[in-house]
């Protein structure tokens, strides 16, 4: 009998998991056919304007490809591979505006330069491609409209892909805006970058012809237009970015070629800054933890390298450890300030028994500080390398600096905790935490310098004054979000926030107040902050001017992947609801049931990041209704085998009522738990249509059936929602 059922059970398996095989390969998008799509509305939303090829005077072709030189002579003589001049035909246009633009390799742009210097060529600009490949059909035009639309703009690039031979399309790279600290560190502009034809004018050409002289040569011209000043957030800035694929490579990781991108010891530096006796006062806000604080202050004294002209002191700020610790403490301290000498000038200790709120505990300590530059330092950081303080001076100093950050790792692991802040529409996020530092990911996201909308403030650096000229902390925001708020501010502000992923120190993370969404109590607190930062700052609900529209948005997923992966889709049908209290009453509550919740929230305020009595717009009725997402899966189980369904439990009633889910594809989950089977399904989105269920307050929960097997289980999240 035994066998008979082992028998039944491996068919059963199998047709699951043929019918998981079906799904997982209908909701695997492909980028070839999605950017065809885009490219496709687009172009029909669009007016493309036509684009006639020009011939080249033969005058010009002597002098521009007189003293070229390549090994090559057949190469030269198909000169129209290397130079092209085109012309823009608009019934939009005035009938003597007949707007030209010239495409050419880097190899002969000494020879383009001279022709304009020389007034022998005039064109409205020019267009250099840094590598092989090809523009794409509207890239001219929208370059065109963009430089006639914003008359401030010098310079444009835009996004890129490539192409194979059969004419697929792979390998999206997805820029941010304008980012100072980017351009500093390695070519991001990539293959394609369009310069008026005046501004074109000022390089050198003595200078020009390959890529890193092209970037010195840039890196000059931007620094007189004003594109290492503050912003102002509303435009004005002399580079523009184009959120659209404007070239094709023809070869995979050509554009991002390790040889032409400088050292990580030399990232960014290209603005050299002098100290004069400067101080650095590292704050470390701190509880009840002697044995984590004494490795941090151990290892930033035992470790830090400074030159000799800065000192910095370090300022405890403890809300209420009780009498042993504090004890503790203050022995650490007055042993630490023994070694004062060098570049150390001593340490205090601030004891007030208090409530904790971080941001209060940080403008406390500023108030003692008496340095220029503010540190401000978890108690479980722990500092793995000599340069890192003068580091995130080099770059704190800058005019246009806001705060400065570095890399996160876990401790004793090459595991990345943060890489820098992003802001999506579901809410701050580290970006590719929990992925792997030895693997570069995303041109470079873990490498290099970069400017974010925020660093996390577990390590943050910024001059006082710009730290006194936005307010400081907030201490409205007492746990979550404080330090995000304070980039928000100095973003606001006109200021670009840094993150130098060129160095990395150890976080052993949340010892200090623990995980913020351990139960239904912290996870409301942690919903009441982010309602409150978006409200204090709903210009950027949803926006990151460094983090591409491209990428995903919608989804707390750690890597940079292109939206088709993972973009939530609003337009499913609204859940089916039935009362399922009888079925909850006869499964097995099981903590097995893992319940990942991302998003519960009003549908309104999903889209506008306010509440819609906030709001002075029209309400939609499909916006009548909540939106949930999230994740799940069941540990150590075949998950092809389990159907699943949401669910809300009353919390005064004890009414249970069931929601059906949509899945969606969650590769990132699939990566982070490798030795769990068959969870690429795991995530899930849910409508559920105002009305549907009773008012009142809900927990949120996850049912899971085994349909190969009478295994039901089920397991609550700390979520809960009024309704």
């Amino acid at each position: 009998m035994s066998a008979l059922k082992s028998s039944i059970k491996k068919l059963l398996v199998a047709k699951e998991h043929k019918r998981y095989s079906k799904e997982l390969t209908e909701k695997r998008t492909d980028y070839n056919k999605w950017i065809f799509d885009e490219e496709t509305t687009f172009k029909l939303n669009n007016t493309i304007s036509r684009i006639n090829q020009k011939i080249l005077t033969n005058d010009l072709r002597n002098l521009i490809f007189e003293n070229f030189e390549n090994e090559n002579d057949a190469e030269l003589a198909n000169f129209d591979d290397l130079c092209k001049l085109f012309e823009i035909s608009d019934e939009n246009l005035k009938e003597n505006e007949k707007p030209q633009y010239l495409v050419c390799q880097i190899d002969i742009l000494p020879q383009v330069v001279i022709a304009l210097i020389n007034n022998t060529l005039s064109v409205n600009g020019v267009i250099i491609q840094n590598y092989d490949g090809k523009l794409n059909d509207f890239s001219i035009s929208e370059i065109h409209r963009t430089f006639k639309a914003e008359k401030n703009l010098i310079l444009i690039y835009g996004d890129e892909d490539v192409i194979n031979d059969d004419g697929t399309r792979i390998k999206p790279w997805f820029k941010p805006d304008w980012a100072p600290e980017d351009f500093l560190s390695y070519p991001y502009f990539g293959a394609l970058i369009a310069l008026r034809g005046e501004a074109i004018k000022k390089l050198n050409p003595e200078k020009l012809g390959t890529v890193e002289g092209l970037y010195a040569e840039l890196q000059g011209l931007l620094f007189k237009e004003g594109a290492f000043a503050k912003h102002s957030g509303s435009g004005g800035k002399p580079v523009g970015h184009i959120p659209r694929i404007l070239f094709h490579s023809f070869k995979e990781g050509y554009g991002f070629a390790k040889d032409i991108y400088p050292s990580e010891e030399s990232c960014g530096e290209a603005f050299p800054v002098s100290f004069d006796n400067e101080l650095v006062s590292v704050i470390i806000p701190s509880k009840d933890h002697p044995d984590i604080l004494r490795t941090c202050i151990m290892s930033l004294t035992g470790k830090t390298e400074l030159a000799p002209e800065i000192k910095y002191e370090i300022i405890v700020v403890d809300n209420g450890s009780d009498e042993n610790n504090r004890a503790l403490i203050t022995k650490l301290l007055e042993d630490v300030d023994k070694l004062s000498g060098g570049n150390f000038s001593g340490c205090r200790y601030i004891y007030e028994k208090r409530e904790f709120n971080f941001s209060y505990m940080c403008n406390r300590g500023v108030k003692e500080a008496r340095g220029r530059y503010l540190l401000f330092l978890n108690d479980d950081i722990e500092i793995t390398e000599g340069s890192w303080l003068m580091k995130l001076l080099k770059k704190a100093a800058l005019p246009y600096a806001g705060a400065v950050g570095c890399k996160l790792l876990y401790p004793d692991s090459t595991k990345i905790q943060h890489a820098g802040i992003t802001n999506l529409r579901i809410g701050p996020a580290h970006k590719l935490q929990f992925t792997d530092d030895t693997s570069d990911h995303y041109y470079g996201r873990n490498r290099y310098v970069h400017d974010m909308i925020g660093v996390t403030g577990a390590c943050l650096m910024v001059r006082r004054e710009v730290f006194d000229e936005v307010g400081g902390y907030n201490e409205a925001l007492a746990v979550a979000f404080n330090d995000v708020e304070l980039c928000f501010k100095l973003y606001e502000a006109g200021y670009y926030n840094i993150e130098r992923n060129d160095v990395f120190l150890y976080h052993h993370e949340s010892l200090s107040r623990g995980d913020d969404a351990a139960d239904s109590e912290k996870q409301l607190r942690l919903q009441r902050e982010k309602d409150y930062l978006y409200e204090k700052h709903p210009g950027l609900y949803g926006r990151d001017p460094f983090y591409n529209i491209n990428l995903t948005t919608d989804m707390l997923e750690t890597e940079y992947a292109s939206k088709f992966h993972y973009q939530v889709d609003l337009s499913v049908n609204w859940a089916c609801v039935k009362d399922i209290t009888d079925v909850i009453g006869n499964a097995r509550f099981d903590k097995c049931v893992r319940i990942g919740m991302e998003s519960a929230m009003d549908i309104f305020k999903w889209k506008h990041g306010v509440p819609k009595e906030k709001y002075d717009t029209e309400v939609l009725n499909e916006d009548l209704g909540f939106y949930f997402q999230g994740y799940t899966f069941v540990i150590g189980a075949d998950n092809a085998c389990y159907e699943r369904m949401l669910f809300l439990e009353n919390k005064e009633t004890k009414r249970v009522y069931g929601l059906e889910t949509v899945k969606v594809m969650r590769p990132d989950i699939a990566m982070n738990i490798p030795d769990q089977l068959n969870v690429d399904l795991a995530g899930y989105t849910v409508k559920l249509k105002s009305g549907a269920v009773p008012h009142g307050e809900y927990q949120f929960g996850m049912y899971m059936k085994d349909r190969t097997s009478k295994q039901r289980l089920f397991n609550y999240s700390n979520w809960t929602i009024t309704i």
